[in-house]
This record gives structure tokens, sequence and C-alpha cells, in this order.
């Protein structure tokens, strides 16, 4: 679901009113039981606010949705909590949403534990002393949900739909047209393999730009010394970057038309996609060539004098959320896919990074929006700013020297870098494990008689994965 309300650990009460509205039904039998956009209704259930830092380091927020309200109907009452802030810098853990710690940063590591480590030295306090006042950077410790920001919710127990409920409304199944033959992969500009050509869109130019702009996506702007401190700034700051530039990757030795992104709070969380501009058309329309990533984290490189991205796992996913999101906005006239047999499923991108995908093509043929669609349905933006400067400054000096009376130490640098390390072997393992996983499904499902995957598929080329995204989004094909 989507907020299109604020909440905010700052200010928020319990019993306070949250608001937001669904962007993927449920299913019931592979068909969607609600359309989206569905009114969403709950409430703040605690509140733990820093204040100012004497009590606590972090903040806290736990939200219950309580009902699903349908047009005509009687409200639905369910009882459901957050799993995951997906658009957001924070954590969710047992339904509670916690909020970072400021002094969790690359700054707050080299002002304080590192000039701790024995006999090395290596940040004496004069150096200290400069940094702090050349980067005076220290991240807002309360949680703010802005009106888009993406919960996955899940429920607490189960709940009985009504019988009889209206049809969900229905997007047309699109019979792919004739592509060109297109590259399966991008590359940078040293000629290393990159992301995955997924996506394809028939629209002019003006409606394929209206699009991605009623779905709240925003143009990059150009790499310069300007962006890169801003950018700076936001990694270390641990916020949102809107326009923060994108690396110019090549289909065919050319740059993209677009590159657009979607960021809501977080740096290293973003949705982009490059686009190319194709030399075919289809009944007049021009073809749009797209390559659509999801980032999951960034990293400050020194070898590659930059940032480095990481790149959500499941390609597939990043796929979906952009298609929702077009849809969301009433942008979407017809969807079909196109496969790619002889595609791999396990890839490795430029930076070295394993993601996987079924090897789908998406069409998405476009149409102008409507008036009323995308970001019409969110509150208006806030400015979050708690309390004065005052307030602000001295609430980092209380968090900073609490923080180093019980880390700045050798011993809890130690237990840091172990307690580092064990979570990145966990996630490595954990990730061979799902691409082994995912290799050994698609081996089975490709070593499958023609016959039986005939069977399988829906007539006018509406197959099983144009018909799970249109379900996924609330909307399902015609049979």
């Amino acid at each position: 679901m989507r907020l299109s309300e604020p909440v905010s650990s700052y200010s928020a009460k319990p019993g306070a009113p949250v608001r937001g509205f669904l962007l993927t039904s449920p299913e019931c039998n592979n068909s969607a039981i609600f359309p989206v956009k569905v009114p969403v209704e709950g409430q703040v259930v605690s509140v733990r606010k820093v204040g100012m830092g004497i009590r606590h380091e972090t903040s806290a927020l736990q939200i219950q949705f309580l009902r699903i309200l349908l047009p005509d109907r009687d409200p639905i009452e369910i009882s459901a909590h957050v799993k995951q802030v997906d658009n957001g810098r924070d954590l969710v853990k047992k339904g509670v949403i916690r909020g970072i710690r400021s002094t969790d940063t690359p700054q707050g590591r080299i002002s304080s534990r590192l000039k701790y480590l024995p006999s090395l030295h290596l940040y004496p306090d004069p150096f200290l002393l400069a940094f702090k006042m050349l980067f005076p950077i220290f991240p807002e410790p309360e949680i703010d949900l802005e009106p888009g920001t993406d919960l996955q919710v899940e429920l607490v127990q189960a709940v009985d739909v009504p019988a009889r409920l209206a049809p969900v409304p229905q997007i047309a199944v699109l019979n792919p047209p004739e592509l060109p033959a297109l590259p399966e992969r991008t590359f940078t500009k040293n000629g290393k393999l990159a992301d995955v050509v997924n996506l394809v869109f028939a629209a002019s130019q003006s409606d394929l730009e209206q699009a991605f702009q009623a779905a709240g996506w925003q143009q990059s702007e150009a790499v310069s010394t300007r962006t890169v401190l801003k950018d700076l700034n936001a990694f270390l700051d641990r916020t949102s970057y809107a326009t923060a530039p994108i690396s110019a990757q090549l289909l065919e030795n050319r740059k993209p038309d677009l590159m657009l992104e979607k960021v809501n709070q977080s740096h290293g969380k973003r949705n982009h996609v490059r686009i190319w501009k194709l030399d075919d058309t289809w009944d007049g329309v021009p073809l749009w060539a797209s390559s659509a990533v999801r980032e999951t984290g960034a990293t400050l490189s020194i070898r590659n004098m930059g940032f480095i991205h990481h790149v959500a796992e499941d390609l597939d996913e990043e796929q979906n959320a952009v298609i929702r999101d077009l849809a969301i906005a009433d942008c979407v006239a017809s969807l079909g896919t196109v496969a790619r047999p002889g595609m791999e499923h396990v890839l490795r991108n430029a930076n070295g990074e394993f993601f996987r995908t079924d090897g789908s093509l998406y069409v998405i043929r476009l149409q102008p929006c409507s008036s009323d669609s995308g970001e019409a349905g969110l509150g208006s933006a806030h400015a979050f700013r708690p309390g004065s400067r005052v307030f602000r400054y001295l609430r980092r000096q209380i968090l900073t020297v609490r923080s180093d009376l019980f880390r700045a130490n050798c011993i809890y640098a130690l237990l840091d870098l172990t307690r580092m390390t064990i979570g990145a072997l966990r996630q490595n393992s954990a990730r061979n494990q799902a691409n082994a996983a995912f290799r050994q499904e698609q081996t089975l499902r490709l070593s499958q008689p023609d016959a039986s995957l005939s069977e399988q598929m829906p007539p006018a080329h509406a197959d099983q994965d144009t018909a799970k995204v249109l379900a996924g989004i609330g909307k399902v094909p015609d049979q």
C-alpha cells in the first residue's frame, strides 16, 4: 500500500489516524480481489520519539491497519501491521518501524570509534575538529513517512472477504508487435555488461514523459561538481536526492534518451529506468527500449572513484513496480510479454553483483493519463524539521557524547566489525542459495515438454507472466 498522508514519530500520537491506498491487490485463484487505489485506514499504536536524545537514541513507530474501504460496501475489518518500508531508510522488526541511529554513519565512525583504535592514531584530535567543521552533517533520527511512502503490509489474522464483490477493472492484454532484434543487455562506457533490457514502451515522447511524471518519476540531473557534492551530502545525511545523477549506459553504442528515477526517503534505495528510442514504430507509434533496475543500497567506492549502488536480486520485481506505478496513474492502455527462452536467468552486472530474471520482455502500450491520476491521491508535501536550530544542535551533542561513551572503544569496534562480517557472509550465502534455487527452477521449467507449456498459455498471448502482472496490480485480463 502507499501512504496518502504523512506520519512522523516527532508529532504522531497513539490513536492518530493513518491513511493510504492499495497498490497491489490480494489474490484468490490468481485473480485480484480488490481494485487498486482502494482506501485503507489504520492508526498509530505506539510512538517513541528521540526528543533531546537523553532517554532514547532511536525512534520507533508502530502502525496497525484496521479497515479496507470499498465503494458502496461496508468497510472490511482487518488487522494488519507493517512488514517493510519499501522506499524508506527505516527498518521494520516485528511490526515496529525502527528509526536510524544518527551516529551510525561514515562520519560518525570516523569521528568516534576509529580514533580510539590502540596505537594507530589515524585521526588525531585536530583532524577530527577540522572534519566536523567541514562536514557538519547529522542525520535526522526521527521517523518521517511522507505521502508516497510504499509499505508492505501483512495480515495478523485471516479476513473473510464478502461474496459478490464488484468486478475488478480490467486492462487489455496486448498482442505484442514484431519487435526489432534487441540486445539483451546494456553496456558501460568501458564495455562491461550491465543491465537487462526488460521493458519496451509504445508511445509518443510526450505521452511517455507524461506517464512517468504522473507516476511520480523524475528526470535525473547530469553529472557535475554540484550534483556530485549534493549526492555526497545525501549519502552522509542518509536522506534522499530525488534527481541524483544516473550513470549513462549504452545500448547499441547510444546513450539513453531519457533517464528517470523514483526516490522517496533513502539515498540508497531508488527505482530507475534508462530509455532509448528505437528506429522502429508500431502502428505509427514510436517504440522505446528500457532497462529498469531497483537499487537497494549505496557505497562510496574509492576504487571506482564514486558511488556504487547495490541492485535488487530479483529483476522481475522492478519490472512489476514500473508497470504498477504506470497503471496506478491510469497511463497503461495494454500490456503483453515476449519470451526470450535462450536468455540466461542468473546474471552478473558491471559491479560484479548477481541478479536473476525469467527473461521476459514486457511490452507496454501507453495512453494519455487522466487528470486525476498518479500522485493526485497523495496529500501535500510537508517540510519536516523537528525543533529549532538550537534544539537540533543540543540533540546532536547529546547523541554524539552518548554514542562515544558506549561505542568509542576498541572492544566495541571489534564486536561491530565481527557483526558486519558475519552479516555479510550470511547475506552472501543466502544470495548464492537463492540463485541456485532459481537456476534449478528455471531448468525444470525449460525441460518441460512443449505440449505441456502450450496448454498453460491463455488465449490472445496472455501468458502466465502477463496474467500474473495484471493480477498483481489489481487488473486481470479478459479470458
